[in-house]
């Protein structure tokens, strides 16, 4: 984008005399204050009325390799984590997990006997309905993209009310 804003900002000046200088002026402060992805306008779960359930096992090495991602995303968002170990054990970040019981794997998973892992939820903390954030190693970004995607679509936002 860098590379085509001085040719896009000519382009402007040609097709749009009139506002060619509004628009350059926009597009030169917008290059100067970046954005960050998340503003404070973007929406915010209540942290009273939503969690995260964090499934995991202490022998997994995406587990070990995504607390990290996870204790910097609660931090940012202000939700609390509920974790939840497959083999009662703890990782360094969550080193007192609760134990996930067959009745919370179903909650989750439908099944007992097919969790994936790690996954993280975001879950209703009055009706208990959930909605996946990540299932595996993701990467910050994409979970701040699942997140703001559940209190934005509707569809999603939905399944937690």
């Amino acid at each position: 984008m860098k590379k085509h804003t001085p040719l896009i900002c000519i382009l402007l000046t040609m097709l749009m005399p009139v506002h060619a200088n509004s628009v350059t002026d926009a597009l030169v402060k917008a290059q100067q204050n970046p954005t960050p992805l998340i503003e404070a306008a973007t929406p915010q779960a209540n942290t009273q009325e939503y969690g995260l359930a964090f499934i995991f096992s202490s022998t997994c090495p995406y587990c070990h390799q995504f607390a990290p991602t996870l204790q910097a995303f609660a931090k940012q968002t202000g939700l609390p984590v509920y974790a939840f170990s497959m083999d009662g054990r703890g990782l360094p970040q969550y080193p007192q997990p609760l134990t996930a019981t067959k009745d919370i794997l179903m909650t989750f998973y439908q099944t007992s006997s097919n969790a994936t892992y790690p996954a993280l939820f975001l879950v209703n903390l009055n009706n208990r309905k959930h909605v996946p954030l990540a299932i595996g190693n993701v990467p910050l970004s994409a979970l701040n993209t699942t997140y703001q995607a559940s209190l934005t679509y509707p569809h999603i936002k939905s399944r937690l009310q």
